[in-house]
């Protein structure tokens, strides 16, 4: 039977705990990150009544729901 010391143990097991907390930080950090760029995809804002609102469907055209005009999303450099 392998012998270590009671120190040695608790030590071990709290490293081995903080270890994987933050892994589990870093991975929650980087989905929020993906989710917030997606999001940034989305979002887009009417340039006729300035009406800011969510449209996932379309990538390229969409129509304001306020006004109803229809508009392209301006590339960004």
């Amino acid at each position: 039977m392998i012998q270590i010391e009671i120190e040695l143990a608790v030590a071990i097991y709290l490293a081995l705990s903080i270890l994987i907390l933050l892994i589990w930080i870093v991975f929650e950090w980087k989905k929020k990150t993906t989710e917030d760029l997606n999001m940034d995809n989305s979002l887009w804002q009417c340039p006729t009544c300035f009406y800011t609102y969510i449209d996932s469907r379309s990538e390229s055209i969409s129509k304001c729901p306020r006004c109803g005009t229809l508009h392209k999303k301006e590339e960004k450099e």
